[in-house]
């Protein structure tokens, strides 16, 4: 992908771009753009191949001070590309493929933000940054820390969509710690599970141990489940 990434760059900057430490391309197919803790630009190697002002609309949204009505058009111009299909030899993924939605660059934002808070906070730092994504079809689970076939490294975390719009953050950032505890099991060198070890570190960090826990408004509160 160095081509890519070459390309990136010189378009990107020509453009305009700056404030970022480096850039990475990727093929994620789910999350598009994203900015890393150390501000490093993770973006879609098939953005190479995008008109000036899709290229435009991700130096606006970069913006340190692009207001929130501009960034949220410049997300509608990104998310409007569909860089898989510029890309020789990957395969178009099917309609019904978990496509990113508008606002989910804010919330990815926001939860990239979140784990380094709660990182420094309850880690000293230590865990490791994974991609953060944001799912659609998740209905009955809130977060999951997802782990390689065959290996079982961890290679990002995933948050539900409905979770995060209908719950609110402080439930969000109470799921993204019980991931970042999973996350902490792997680092340690520990099995990944809701088992006793889990369960301590869980009340060490102030949240729930088990992997179902009621969300949601007081009235109308629900069992959930966090993997």
């Amino acid at each position: 992908m160095r081509d890519e990434e070459a390309l990136l760059r010189r378009r990107l900057e020509a453009l305009g771009l700056g404030g970022v430490t480096g850039i990475r391309a990727t093929d994620n197919r789910s999350v598009m753009v994203s900015l890393t803790r150390g501000r490093a630009l993770c973006i879609h190697r098939g953005y190479a191949m995008a008109p000036d002002r899709v290229l435009k609309a991700v130096v606006r949204f970069l913006g340190p001070r692009t207001s929130r009505a501009l960034r949220k058009a410049a997300e509608h111009e990104i998310l409007s590309f569909t860089p898989e299909a510029h890309v020789e030899g990957l395969p178009r993924r099917r309609r019904a493929a978990d496509r990113p939605q508008p606002g989910d660059l804010a919330r990815i934002e926001r939860l990239s933000r979140l784990f380094g808070e709660l990182n420094a906070r309850w880690f000293g730092g230590s865990l490791p940054e994974l991609p953060i994504r944001v799912s659609g079809r998740m209905r009955t689970r809130l977060g999951q820390l997802c782990l390689r076939l065959g290996t079982g490294e961890p290679f990002e975390i995933t948050m539900s969509r409905r979770h995060l719009d209908r719950d609110g953050w402080d439930e969000a950032a109470h799921t993204l710690l019980h991931e970042m505890v999973h996350l902490w099991q792997h680092v340690s060198g520990r099995g990944v599970d809701h088992g006793p070890g889990f369960r301590r570190k869980a009340r060490a960090v102030g949240v729930s141990g088990s992997a179902r826990r009621s969300v949601g408004p007081t009235r109308s509160r629900r069992a959930a489940r966090t993997d």
